[in-house]
């Protein structure tokens, strides 16, 4: 005998996973998510009393094995990577209100075709661009979204130019001239990113409100020392005789070849230097007490593969890294690990260019998950707006959020 209350669930999961639901079966669904054992029950119709696409089954699995869903391969590019968030909190309702939002997430339901929420009907806002200012040594300043590919600048005896790509080279043409070292600065805006491949050959990749200050030349210098703020990504061309040293506040990063990230904005309370392979050494000033007082001295750690540092004032500590997370921003994803909702916004106000403002307590608990940084922010906060433990109001670019 057909069991018509199972059958219409089923039915309901299908319709997000297509797209079709209406505002009424979406609230049904997520009235049945909401139910003791809800998600439990879900996955075992799906797995044992009905056909599945091969699509669904990979989901099952990997649900299976990491209590998530995962990327679904079989979406269009676009649709990648956006399959969860949720909140680490406690009793079976949260739970429900999680798997909502990562139903919701990972179908794509909230696409300009299925707009119910008034956050997106109201305002949307579209995520960063590829964009950055170039500041020479003179102080002429290029905007290198709007500059033609080929050659932009000849200074210090090294020319400067734009590849097909929109990557930044350097390439030395008169080895008399690079003594002079005029300074470089590329640098991001609020909602903007770029890749600059520096003088040596290393590639860096900057996130949106960063900044990256450098010579035009290495040559003749000791060391390839650079400066900078906010967040990068570096891939760094080996030499041994000629270290490359990252400056940012609160310590210096040395390197001779190797691929890590820093994260270093002023209104982030850590600095976090997550190393992908080779070796650096992070060099920082402490502080310690003795009879006499505090002191302060300079003290260094290095890291292997694998691993990140975090200094906060004057103390830092080292611990295994979430490689995929820390880097994830790069390859055009936001991913979170149990982050409560002030960061998340932190990194949603630069990306997307907004004023954050909390109206009464800011919401509590932890949330994990992982989204594409190509969705309209409307995508992102319905989402979020799904689990039922935090709510937005948009005007304008400014994003007001309470429990």
């Amino acid at each position: 005998m057909v069991n018509w209350e199972d059958k219409r669930v089923v039915d309901l999961y299908s319709k997000f996973s297509a797209k079709t639901a209406t505002a009424t079966e979406l609230e049904a669904f997520n009235t049945f998510l909401n139910t003791p054992g809800a998600e439990q029950r879900l996955f075992g119709l799906l797995e044992t009393d009905y056909q599945l696409s091969e699509s669904y089954e990979k989901d099952i699995s990997e649900f299976r094995a990491l209590q998530i869903f995962e990327e679904v391969t079989s979406q269009p590019q676009e649709l990648k990577k956006v399959s969860r968030l949720w909140p680490r909190l406690a009793g079976v309702a949260a739970i429900a209100a999680i798997i909502a939002f990562s139903l919701l997430l990972r179908s794509g339901f909230f696409n300009d075709d299925n707009r119910t929420n008034p956050i997106a009907a109201a305002q949307d806002i579209a995520p960063g661009i590829n964009k950055a200012t170039l500041t020479l040594a003179s102080g002429r300043k290029i905007v290198l979204s709007a500059a033609l590919n080929g050659a932009l600048a000849s200074e210090s005896g090294v020319r400067i130019s734009k590849t097909a790509d929109g990557e930044i080279t350097y390439e030395t043409v008169d080895n008399g001239l690079t003594e002079q070292r005029g300074m470089n600065m590329l640098s991001t805006d609020r909602g903007e990113t770029y890749r600059v491949r520096l003088p040596d050959g290393s590639l860096v990749w900057l996130n949106a409100a960063s900044s990256l200050t450098y010579p035009a030349s290495f040559t003749g210098l000791k060391s390839r020392k650079v400066k900078m703020s906010g967040e990068a990504y570096f891939e760094i061309q080996k030499d041994e005789a000629k270290p490359f040293i990252v400056e940012t506040n609160g310590q210096d990063v040395t390197v001779l070849g190797t691929h890590f990230n820093i994260k270093a904005y002023k209104d982030e309370p850590d600095v976090i230097t997550t190393l992908q392979e080779g070796s650096v050494r992070v060099d920082f000033e402490a502080a310690a007490w003795n009879s006499k007082g505090k002191i302060r001295y300079k003290d260094e750690i290095v890291l292997s593969p694998g691993q990140q540092s975090l200094l906060r004032g004057e103390s830092i500590s080292i611990s295994k890294a979430n490689l995929e997370e820390n880097t994830a921003w790069k390859t055009g994803d936001f991913i979170f690990t149990e982050i409560t909702i002030e960061r998340i916004m932190r990194d949603i106000a630069r990306w997307y260019n907004i004023e954050v403002v909390y109206e009464g307590s800011i919401p509590t608990g932890t949330f994990s998950g992982n989204v594409s940084r190509s969705k309209n922010i409307s995508q992102i906060l319905q989402a979020l707006e799904a689990t039922k433990l935090v709510h937005f109001k948009v005007e304008g670019r400014r994003v007001y959020v309470k429990k």
